[in-house]
């Protein structure tokens, strides 16, 4: 039996699709949740634009500088080894979640995402642009963890657990790779 909940979000999904199926190019638009059990149809085109932006706000960790605070913190062994050794581990971390998401939704069925845990926001004053990159742990694997889908929908871009800064994933990062 249905909840309540589970009912009205069906029904707004289905309403949803004939939406998208009555648009002139229905092959250009999705549907999308926006949260809370509302269903909404947008362009291909904006979700990729979005994605774009985001991408540009959320930078992952690069081996330069990775490279920089190795030199900087005179961490021991060579820099440039070190940060390429961080950079795979860092891409077998992410690949590792996505793998965990993907098989948490084939076994139970349900929708599970990779979501970061400081929110990406898709804009900010000009001013704090260049501070906000310094601060914000972006797009690494520290600040991302797998979570049902619907909870992911509904806290939007809330901090759901600790905060840590760029500096920090950087030092985890090599810590990582020295280990």
């Amino acid at each position: 039996m249905k909840t309540f909940k589970e009912f009205i979000t069906e029904a707004s999904r289905e309403e949803a699709e004939k939406k998208r199926l009555a648009k002139d190019n229905p092959d250009e638009w999705r549907v999308r949740n926006t949260g809370s059990g509302r269903w909404t149809t947008k362009r291909k085109s904006s979700i990729q634009g979005q994605g774009e932006r985001r991408s540009q706000n959320l930078k992952p960790l690069t081996t330069r500088e990775l490279e920089d605070h190795c030199k900087r913190n005179l961490h021991p062994g060579d820099c440039k080894k070190n940060a390429k050794k961080a950079i795979r581990i860092e891409g077998g971390r992410k690949r590792a979640q996505k793998t965990d998401a993907r098989n948490r939704t084939q076994q139970t069925g349900q929708q599970y995402d990779v979501d970061h845990i400081q929110g990406q926001p898709n804009r900010r004053r000009e001013g704090l642009r260049s501070r906000f990159q310094k601060i914000h742990p972006g797009d690494s694997s520290d600040n991302r963890q797998v979570m049902h889908g619907d909870e992911n929908r509904s806290k939007n871009s809330k901090n759901t657990q600790r905060s840590t800064t760029r500096a920090g994933a950087v030092r985890a990062a090599l810590m990582r790779a020295r280990e």
